[in-house]
């Protein structure tokens, strides 16, 4: 997104009171009509489901800059998703049919949302695959590669990731259980390709773990041919 496209984006935005959530605070729930259409001044928003069973499905992370939902937007589809506070987040919310109508007279903005959405329907079909082809070993290598692209900032050790999962998070994010989780995340730790600093992940080598990565693949598919 370009200068102009955000600063027509602020302008817009700055006519709606600031609003602030606390990590952990929820923002919107599922099935709940959303009360307008948010835009993150800062932090990170995360986006998940939850099943009958109470199990969770990690969706999507929303950083400073993004609007949500968007669906609802477009085409006024119902919510169904839970929108929550991964760090400290300011938000600012404006009504639907402004927003929409902000989109009409801006149609480069408009352009630029569809062209990350695009981006954004990419990755899911990548994670999908991931989801239903890899292991939990595997998985947890990639969501790590992926929150490092997200969230990677250089550090004396390595890359620190600014906003790391929890394991009930690396859980949901691979469908799998918090032990489960946690076993990889310490496999991880035991062959030094994860260090930790408190509740926050450092990736020492990224050429290493993603060697690590090729390594899990072939062996896996050693497996399946043997």
């Amino acid at each position: 997104m370009t200068a102009s496209f955000k600063q027509s984006i602020r302008d817009f935005y700055s006519r709606h009171p600031l609003l602030t959530y606390k990590k952990g605070e929820m923002i919107l729930r599922a099935d709940d009509a959303p009360h307008g259409v948010s835009y993150i001044e800062k932090g990170v928003v995360r986006q998940y489901s939850i099943n009958g069973s109470g199990e969770s499905l990690m969706l999507q992370l929303y950083r400073t800059g993004a609007f949500f939902p968007m669906t609802w937007v477009i085409n006024n589809t119902s919510n169904r998703y839970f929108y929550e506070a991964a760090t400290d987040v300011a938000i600012r919310r404006a009504p639907q049919g402004d927003v929409k109508k902000f989109l009409e007279k801006h149609p480069e903005v408009l352009g630029d949302f569809t062209a990350r959405l695009l981006l954004g329907i990419t990755g899911l079909w990548s994670r999908i695959e991931q989801l239903v082809l890899e292991d939990a070993y595997a998985k947890t290598i990639l969501l790590i590669l992926y929150y490092v692209q997200k969230f990677g900032a250089k550090d004396a050790r390595g890359v620190a990731l600014e906003v790391s999962p929890t394991h009930k998070e690396i859980a949901a994010w691979i469908g799998t259980t918090r032990e489960t989780a946690s076993l990889q995340i310490e496999a991880l730790k035991r062959k030094s390709l994860v260090l930790t600093r408190g509740r926050q992940l450092i990736i020492p080598s990224l050429s290493a773990l993603e060697k690590e990565l090729s390594a899990a693949r072939l062996t896996r598919m050693q497996r399946s041919e043997s």
